[in-house]
């Protein structure tokens, strides 16, 4: 339990450089044709979905006010919207997390994704 104690921590600088990248792809990802959508690996693989899966259209949804939307791809996604914008408003020193919490986070968005599609 040592390892999951430790905080994780994130640099403020690229955090806030994949928040905005992330943010406008997500917006912008309707417009595009569907061949330059970015599908997930896994999920193309093995059919079954990662934790992120839905996370781009849930951000989208979310950074376009349609919150029903959002909570159907993903519900994770409109906190990850708020903490994109909190980085690039106000970026904080330093963002770090307990290990714990991050993959209790990621289980919880798997069981989601997979109770989503059927599989669990």
């Amino acid at each position: 339990m040592g390892r999951l104690a430790a905080p994780v921590e994130l640099n403020v600088r690229d955090a806030r450089g994949a928040a905005l990248v992330g943010g406008l792809y997500a917006l912008v990802q309707p417009l595009l044709p569907p061949s330059l959508h970015l599908d997930c690996p896994l999920r193309r693989l093995t059919g079954i979905p990662c934790p992120l899966c839905g996370m781009t259209t849930s951000v989208g949804a979310t950074l376009r006010l349609d919150l029903l939307g959002a909570l159907r791809a993903n519900p994770f996604g409109i906190a990850v919207a708020v903490l994109a914008i909190v980085l690039l408003v106000r970026p904080p020193r330093r963002v770090a997390l307990p290990a714990w919490v991050a993959v209790t986070l990621a289980l919880a968005s798997w069981s989601f994704e997979l109770h989503r599609y059927g599989i669990m």
